[in-house]
């Protein structure tokens, strides 16, 4: 009898969790209409997951440090790329989470980061689920929250886009069933009501779900009187005076695309996956559309806005030193956009357009631009021929530090008003490299770690004296490809190597393959900004600053190669010493990197198995602790000889009673439930112990003898717990 009603009390439960749930999920379907929060599926399932882990009603010691790994994998999933035993987001993710507690401190809310706001958020979904099994396991009361979430959702379907009319009825089915759920098991629980032979109550609920179901149904169905007051939305529109496309502090709020203007660089902006164009082309890479080589502190302008007609060739970007490949690649534009220029993937060497659409480019940005008849023209199909370069890194190390006057006067341009720390600040990136080549490489390294973000909602709008560049290094630390990119050209040119910013687009997303061309689908998603630096002798070479973009340029290491053989010229070798000392040199670099992976690999073993000892040892101890925790409490009460004895073992027995399975019934007496503890364990050690605590208890003075006494009977009904 009591199996049937445990059984009957799991199914309860499980009933209860699963409509709470349910209920719950309400809040989070919205989130991806009325928010720009992405991956909503893993709240929904870090959200199933509490509710199960509180179902199976596992204790505190063990669950919260499983929940705590479920949420910190969860953010991992959205915020990391890579496995995830790397350390390195470890450090990332510890370093923002103190950073922003900092910024929680001097009240800067409106600063906090993506992923710190994200883990708050989780938090919040973990308080939430735990209140959930309170109103419906222990108090037995849902109203208060089923009323909540209808106004909420009343006010979500109101003042945005997302739809509730479905919503409406799935929250009342949801809410009515676990009302009438929640009133028969209090009436059970005040009236004594008892399920004969533990089964479910079917026949009890079955009259309310169909009474709901119809109730709601016919609801939907019915004919409805037109709404008796007037839209809210545009009147509180007008007496905030809030304008379409801008943010709570009046910054423009934009969607990310190609834009010309760049005067005024900052503020957030929202995706958009309009397809701009498709190409097929031999290799993956960068879409090109122009550079320019003005900085105001605000953005970026173009020196020189003069055309010139265009002569079968944009202007030459790399040297002849440096080794190319000639490939082909067609575009075709979607018609969603209008654009009245050539985006090309570099140096581009012929574009097959019909003769009555003619062809101009700018001599500064290398934009091309097409016109017929003297009027802007769009060119929805064309056909193009371009070189794709691979850089030596050895002619780039080496390259001198000459560079043209003019070239020098154009692209090492900047600001009056850079504040000086910028370029201290370049200075100290650069402190340990000797060339040009190596400090780019190492700025372009810099914004990896260092508390840099990549964000485009929470992205600050410099104000009046402040530096764009300056804000963000120094500030912010949070922002976009426009950030990251016009900062790296900045460092360079205080360093005095000549950059400038470039603007196109990413690659695309891939479609197809079509023999030797692969077929790319291009949507405003994919503008993107850039940097490139100028060396001598090779030319305008791409870096990528952004965080989690790539640069798809080809680099060819082969500086320690022939570094290696002139010192094998200068100095001879021993017999012991046949093979070139590069090959020594490489074979000793590749030893040491296999050993480094090796002993990564071993690292991440030996992770992977402590891990695994953890988990074991875990579920091992949740199996064995109400038996080490009885064994704990033997051993302590033996020793013990005092008149209180009795009472701290009596009500230690009652604990560990409640922990057995044996609850005491809420007003049942002491003597009520030594009964049933004996009848559940089969002695009649609980009621003479009980009588022997009243004794003690109410004479008023405990007796000294009273545990020696009963010490036998109190061990007793624990190793029957035990056994």
């Amino acid at each position: 009898m009591q199996q049937a009603d445990q059984k009957l009390d799991w199914m309860y439960s499980l009933l209860l969790y699963g409509l709470g749930f349910l209920l719950f999920w309400e809040w989070l379907r919205p989130l991806a209409v009325i928010s720009n929060t992405g991956e909503t599926e893993v709240f929904i399932l870090f959200t199933a997951f509490l509710f199960l882990m509180s179902y199976f009603q596992i204790p505190f010691w063990l669950s919260f440090p499983i929940k705590a790994i479920a949420m910190i994998y969860a953010l991992h999933s959205l915020f990391f790329p890579g496995a995830f035993f790397e350390m390195m987001w470890f450090d990332y993710f510890l370093s923002d989470v103190g950073q922003n507690i900092s910024l929680m401190f001097d009240t800067s809310w409106g600063e906090l980061s993506n992923l710190f706001r994200t883990l708050l958020f989780f938090i919040l979904l973990w308080l939430i689920s735990y209140l959930m099994q309170y109103w419906l396991i222990q108090t037995r009361r849902i109203f208060l929250f089923l009323v909540v979430t209808i106004v909420y959702i009343s006010v979500i379907d109101t003042f945005t886009a997302y739809n509730a009319d479905i919503a409406i009825i799935r929250i009342i089915m949801i809410g009515f069933v676990l009302l009438g759920l929640l009133q028969i098991l209090r009436i059970q629980e005040q009236e004594g009501v008892t399920f004969s032979k533990g089964r479910f109550p079917v026949f009890w609920l079955m009259p309310l779900v169909l009474i709901i179901t119809f109730s709601s149904l016919f609801g939907y169905i019915a004919p409805k009187a037109e709404p008796q007051w007037p839209d809210p939305v545009p009147f509180i529109k007008k007496s905030t005076e809030y304008e379409e496309g801008s943010d709570a502090k009046g910054n423009g709020i934009s969607k990310i695309g190609y834009d010309e203007d760049d005067s005024r660089l900052g503020g957030p902006f929202i995706e958009d996956d309009t397809p701009v164009f498709s190409a097929e082309t031999q290799a993956r890479g960068y879409w090109r559309v122009e550079t320019k080589d003005v900085y105001t502190g605000k953005g970026w302008d173009v020196s020189l806005p003069d055309r010139r007609n265009f002569e079968g060739r944009t202007d030459r970007l790399y040297e002849e030193s440096v080794e190319v490949e000639g490939l082909d690649a067609r575009l075709s534009m979607s018609g969603n956009v209008e654009y009245d220029f050539i985006i090309h993937p570099g140096q581009v060497t012929d574009i097959e357009a019909p003769e009555d659409v003619q062809l101009l480019s700018n001599i500064v940005s290398g934009k091309v631009f097409t016109q017929k008849l003297a009027d802007p023209f769009v060119l929805d199909n064309y056909s193009l021929s371009y070189e794709r370069p691979t850089f030596s890194e050895k002619l780039l190390k080496e390259a001198p530090v000459e560079y043209p006057e003019q070239l020098r006067d154009q692209y090492l341009q900047l600001p009056e008003t850079l504040p000086d720390r910028v370029s201290e600040l370049a200075e100290q990136i650069v402190a340990e490299e000797d060339n040009p080549y190596d400090k780019a490489r190492a700025i372009e390294n810099y914004f990896v770690g260092n508390g840099f973000v990549y964000e485009t909602k929470d992205v600050s709008v410099p104000d009046q004296d402040e530096d764009y560049v300056d804000q963000f290094l120094f500030e912010s630390k949070k922002g976009y490809c426009d950030n990251f990119s016009s900062s790296m050209t900045v460092l360079l040119r205080s360093l005095d190597i000549p950059a400038r910013w470039v603007k196109g687009f990413t690659e695309g997303d891939y479609v197809s393959t079509n023999g030797d061309y692969g077929e790319y689908e291009v949507t405003n998603n994919n503008a993107h900004s850039w940097v490139e630096a100028y060396f001598s002798g090779v030319g305008w070479v791409p870096f990528e600053p952004t965080r989690g973009f790539s640069s798809l340029a080809d680099f060819v290491s082969d500086y320690n190669e022939e570094g290696g053989a002139e010192e094998e010229a200068a100095e001879p070798t021993t017999p012991e010493e046949e093979q070139p000392q590069s090959q020594q040199q490489e074979n000793e670099q590749q030893g040491s990197s296999e050993g480094f992976s090796l002993s990564l690999k071993w690292t991440v073993w030996h992770t992977i198995g402590l891990l695994i000892v953890l988990v074991a040892f875990i579920i091992y101890a949740f199996k064995n602790y109400k038996k080490w925790v009885k064994r704990f409490f033997l051993r302590k009460y033996q020793r013990r000889d005092d008149s209180k004895a009795l009472s701290e073992a009596y009500f230690r027995l009652l604990w560990l009673l409640e922990l057995h399975g044996i609850k005491r019934g809420e007003g049942q007496t002491l003597r009520e439930y030594a009964v049933k503890v004996d009848h559940q364990l089969g002695t009649q050690d609980m009621k003479a112990l009980t009588r022997r605590y009243e004794e003690n208890h109410y004479r008023g003075k405990p007796s000294e003898s009273g545990w020696n006494e009963m010490k036998e009977l109190w061990e007793n009904l624990i190793k029957k717990m035990q056994s």
